[in-house]
């Protein structure tokens, strides 16, 4: 909807359901900015759509600024924003600035576009607006009925599906179904305010799914001084064309200073095309599997902290499990710092995700009967990976979680950093399902690896594929892009105090390790 800042207009629905539209009007002045930048590429649209039209600010200013127009469509859910445009677009008709105008108080995500597409088969037409800042999982928590039908529109499987991964912002819905729409219409260019991460779906999706669209860009504006959020989003433009393209040209919405191209190269997406080929040689699959940390969605009951020699929960109840079931945990914001100390512990009721809890009342007694006088606690857990599962269970536990030595990072941090962490008396230290980890049986090859990682090269690696606006700049697809054997004949070791044939030996070893058996 024309999203954020019409004053005017706030009250005309109340918080949840802004919240439910994701609906956040566009100033009026912004608007304009948009338009008379577009005039400046030489568009001379005969139509103007807008998916989601709000109170119609960027309806108006496009008629405002293209002399061009003839006719007006806008979508809109909320009856009173309909009332809103209508009023102002009466007026432009009536002073002669357009000829007709077609308004419709309908769901954008069942409206049927093709209909406008046979109206105007020989039109110049124009798509510009800002649908919905918000994601298919924030509306489903405000129990949101403006939402596409369901569907897994990234294709993701099984738990990365369930645990976030599935999820998608509503305005890349609306893009995808524009593209369809007007697949066949070569006079449509499509003008749309969105998050920086829907333009990075949107090329991702080029290579397995292309639609036709080119002459990709992004301009990046300041969302904080147009909108009071805190949000990387640009202005995205395309056209649709008879060739799918793949990658996008960034610019500086403000200078129209060019920055970079970001998209595929070959098979590879990247996040910055030119500088990528200089470190495209340690783009593939890391030998050695990257795993998350520990999940367990109850941080009040399963986190310790330790007081001398007493342990305390989040409910600051002092607490008395057995031994064997508590592991010093690293968080991620202790890594993302570069501590190694421990600040907290993990009550781990398995040893593995598919080992049945039931058996801690023979071996572990204690943290059996702790588990089940805050049963309340972690049978509320609201994820549905838990259904189904041994009662009490936990996730990202497998033989890796205990291996002595890890090499870590935090997917939170934007600094990449790596860390190696080692045993705490005696035990292995967990970290939490926000961190990455590789676990090593070896000292000597968790050290090496420690090395290659923190070298100049891969930093540069990093910053070439990855995405600095991302929620996650560091995930875990990244990082088993890495191929740590080339990256391990890339280095420089005269600083390492560790003899060349235990180099070699390592990087023989790298070698020969395969993803598919490596900590299975």
């Amino acid at each position: 909807m024309d999203t954020l800042l019409a004053i005017d207009s706030l009250s005309a629905i109340d918080k949840t359901t802004r919240s439910d539209y994701g609906d956040w009007q566009t100033s009026f002045e912004f608007a304009r900015s948009v338009c008379q930048y577009l005039k400046s590429r030489g568009l001379t649209p005969d139509i103007i759509i807008e998916p989601t039209c709000g109170v119609g600010n960027f309806i108006a200013a496009a008629i405002d600024i293209f002399d061009s127009v003839k006719k007006v469509y806008g979508v809109e859910l909320a009856p009173e924003y309909i009332e809103q445009t209508e009023k102002r677009l009466k007026e432009y008709k009536n002073n002669k600035r357009i000829d007709e105008y077609s308004l419709y108080n309908a769901d954008v995500f069942s409206f049927d576009f093709q209909e406008i597409v046979k109206e105007n088969p020989d039109k110049s037409i124009l798509i510009l607006g800002n649908p919905p800042w918000v994601t298919n999982s924030a509306l489903g928590k405000t129990e949101g009925t403006n939402l596409p039908a369901k569907g897994n529109i990234h294709n993701t499987r099984g738990i990365e599906a369930i645990t976030g991964k599935g999820n998608f912002d509503i305005a890349e819905t609306i893009c995808y179904a524009l593209f369809d729409a007007f697949s066949k219409h070569r006079n449509t260019y499509i003008a749309l305010l969105v998050k920086n991460t829907v333009i990075k779906n949107i090329l991702h999706a080029q290579y397995a799914h292309p639609r036709p669209i080119q002459n990709l860009r992004q301009l990046c504006f300041d969302a904080k001084k147009e909108f009071k959020v805190a949000v990387a989003a640009s202005l995205f433009e395309c056209q649709i064309g008879e060739k799918p393209q793949t990658q996008c040209q960034v610019y500086d919405f403000y200078t129209r200073n060019y920055s970079h191209a970001f998209g595929w190269v070959k098979e590879a997406f990247v996040s910055n095309v030119q500088d990528y080929t200089q470190t495209d040689f340690l783009d593939g699959l890391s030998p050695l599997i990257w795993r998350s940390g520990i999940k367990h969605d109850c941080a009040k009951v399963m986190e310790l902290s330790l007081e001398e020699t007493i342990y305390f929960n989040g409910l600051k109840e002092i607490v008395d499990v057995d031994e064997q079931t508590l592991f010093p945990l690293l968080k991620s914001s202790d890594i993302g710092r570069g501590r190694k100390e421990s600040r907290k512990y993990i009550v781990l009721p398995q040893t593995h995700i598919s080992e049945d809890t039931a058996i801690l009342k023979r071996t572990a007694p204690k943290t059996y009967a702790y588990l089940l006088e805050h049963a309340k606690y972690l049978d509320g857990r609201k994820s549905s990976i838990y259904r189904n599962k041994s009662r009490f269970c936990v996730f990202g536990l497998g033989d890796y979680s205990f291996a002595p030595y890890k090499v870590v990072i935090s997917a939170l941090y934007a600094d990449i950093i790596f860390s190696l962490i080692e045993p705490v008396e005696g035990k292995p230290v967990m970290v939490d399902d926000t961190c990455y980890l590789l676990g090593f049986q070896n000292l000597e090859y968790a050290k090496l690896t420690l090395f290659i990682l923190q070298s100049k090269i891969l930093k540069t690696f990093i910053r070439n594929i990855s995405f600095a606006d991302a929620k996650r700049v560091v995930s875990r697809e990244l990082l088993m892009r890495i191929n740590l054997y080339q990256l391990s004949k890339s280095v420089d070791y005269s600083s390492v105090d560790i003899a060349p044939d235990k180099i070699l030996e390592y990087q023989n070893w790298l070698c020969s390790q395969t993803t598919s058996t490596l900590f299975n």
